[in-house]
C-alpha cells in the first residue's frame, strides 16, 4: 500500500470515444486519480515515451474490437514501461449480453475485463484492484 505522501495513484485511460474521454477522466479524478489520458494505442505509447512511464493502472475501452484486442493493445503499451513492470490492466467490454452485465473477470495475473453496468462499479472495481495489488 502507498504511504502517505508518495504519488497518488495513477491511471493511464485509453479511450477512443470523444464523448465518454471527458467524462470518465473527470469522474476519475474525482475519485482521486492522477490521470494520463490517450486517444488509441498510438497516442498512448507516444505519452509512455514522453517520461510517463509509469501508471499503476491502464484502462481501456477501444471501439468495435474484441476484448483480446483491447488487452494485447494495453499489453503493448505496458512494455513500453519500465523493465518488469507489472501495471494492471482493465479492459471495459464495449458489447456484451446480458448474462455478462455486471461482472468483473481476471483474464490473466493482473489482467481484467469488466462489464461494467455503471460507473460506481468500475470505480469500486480500480479500487480494488489498486488495494490489492499495492499490499
Amino acid at each position: 500500500m502507498k504511504e502517505q505522501g508518495e504519488y497518488p495513484t495513477k491511471i493511464l485511460l485509453i479511450e477512443e470515444d470523444d464523448e465518454t474521454r471527458p467524462l470518465l477522466k473527470e469522474m476519475l479524478q474525482k475519485a482521486g486519480y492522477k490521470m494520463i489520458v490517450a486517444l488509441d494505442e498510438t497516442d498512448a505509447l507516444e505519452r509512455m515515451r514522453e517520461g510517463n512511464k509509469h501508471a499503476d493502472l491502464i484502462l481501456v475501452n477501444m471501439i468495435d474490437v474484441t476484448t483480446d484486442v483491447a488487452l494485447d493493445a494495453a499489453r503493448r503499451v505496458r512494455r513500453e514501461a519500465e523493465p518488469g513492470d507489472e501495471t494492471l490492466i482493465v479492459v471495459m467490454a464495449e458489447s456484451y449480453g446480458e448474462e455478462l452485465e455486471g461482472k468483473d473477470i481476471e483474464v490473466s495475473v493482473g489482467e481484467y475485463v469488466t462489464y461494467p453496468e455503471d460507473f460506481p462499479q468500475l470505480k469500486n472495481l480500480l479500487a480494488h484492484l489498486l488495494h490489492q495489488h499495492s499490499v
